[in-house]
Order: C-alpha cells, then sequence, then structure tokens
C-alpha cells in the first residue's frame, strides 16, 4: 500500500451567468478591434480554458454595451507594397462516371475474350488501356454475363480438363465394352 494519501479529485470552477457575459463580451470586443485572437487573449487574462470560451459563445449572450465606441480617427494611407496574386491552383479533371450501353460492354468483353484466347491472359488490362474503363468495372460486367473474372490462361485450363474428362470419359466405355466382349468370350469358351 502507498503511504501517500490519495488527492481529491478537483472539481472545476464555476462561474456565474455574469462572469461569463463578461468574457464573452471581451472576447467579441477584442475580434472587434483586432480581427482575430480574442480567445486566446481571454485565456491568458482570465485563465478560462479555449474550449470553455468556445461553448460560451455559441451559447452566452454577450452583455449589452452602454454605448457604441467612437470611431477611430482616420489615419493617412499607408503606401505598402502590392501584395503578389494567388494563381488558382488548377485541379486533375477527374472524370464523371459513364454509363455505358450494352452493345458497348459487348465489344469490350468480345475484346477481352479475344485477347485472352489468343495470348492466354491480360485481356482485361488490354481493354482498359484500349476503352479507358477500369479492370474493376470489366471484371464486373464478366461477372454479370456469368462468365467470371479470370485470366484466359485460367480459362484455357478449364477447358483442357473438361476436354482431358471427355477423353478418360471416352476411354472408360471402350474399356467397358471390351470387357462386355471378354465376358462373353468367357462364357462361349466354357460352353464348348
Amino acid at each position: 500500500m502507498s503511504a501517500k494519501p490519495k488527492k481529491a479529485a478537483s472539481k472545476g470552477k464555476r462561474y456565474t451567468d455574469t462572469e461569463k457575459q463578461a468574457i464573452v463580451s471581451y472576447v467579441n470586443d477584442f475580434n472587434a478591434k483586432n480581427g482575430r485572437g480574442g480567445q486566446a487573449a481571454a485565456v491568458k487574462k482570465y485563465g478560462v480554458s479555449a474550449l470553455t470560451i468556445t461553448g460560451w459563445l455559441k451559447t452566452v449572450k454577450p452583455a449589452k454595451a452602454a454605448a457604441a465606441p467612437a470611431p477611430a480617427p482616420a489615419k493617412a494611407p499607408v503606401k505598402t507594397a502590392k501584395p503578389t496574386p494567388i494563381k488558382p491552383i488548377k485541379r486533375a479533371k477527374v472524370p464523371q462516371g459513364t454509363r455505358y450501353t450494352d452493345e458497348q460492354k459487348k465489344v469490350v468483353l468480345d475484346f477481352v475474350a479475344a485477347v485472352n484466347e489468343k495470348k492466354g491472359r491480360g485481356g482485361m488490362t488490354a481493354a482498359a488501356r484500349k476503352f479507358k474503363v477500369t479492370p474493376l468495372t470489366i471484371s464486373n460486367w464478366l461477372a454479370k454475363q456469368g462468365g467470371t473474372a479470370s485470366t484466359g490462361a485460367s480459362k484455357a485450363k478449364a477447358k483442357e480438363a473438361k476436354a482431358a474428362a471427355a477423353a478418360v470419359t471416352k476411354a472408360l466405355a471402350k474399356l467397358a465394352k471390351a470387357e462386355k466382349a471378354l465376358a462373353q468370350a468367357r462364357v462361349l469358351l466354357a460352353a464348348k
């Protein structure tokens, strides 16, 4: 156990409505004279946090002043160097979403299929470059078409696997026919 007793939690100071109004008025007057910086000045002068003052500025109405301050006497204009005009930043044009017709989609998807068939892969990338359509969009079109967004190489492999499976099935059918003929021949030989 610690030998030091725990300190009681400090409770924040409670400000009266009059104090709040005085601080808010000070901030508003300071800002009116200097343009900005009233909150920072009030923090230094009154010791109230900036967050608290911000809340008060939103909720507390400043006390009405007795009279408006007299306008400052007009000063002779001081010649200053002309500020350099700031050129507006040119923003890159962001293309807006384009709606493609079914015919346009078909042309792109046919191109993808042709490239994949010829090279085995790379159809989506080539189509994206040629037609200025993102690969993600093309992938979505392929998925909606019922195909997959897989590359042509994997489609070629699937086609080869399907052909191999068909060849195996055909060979098994021939083997079954040969076994049947062999069984019939054995029966005939046994009967003699």
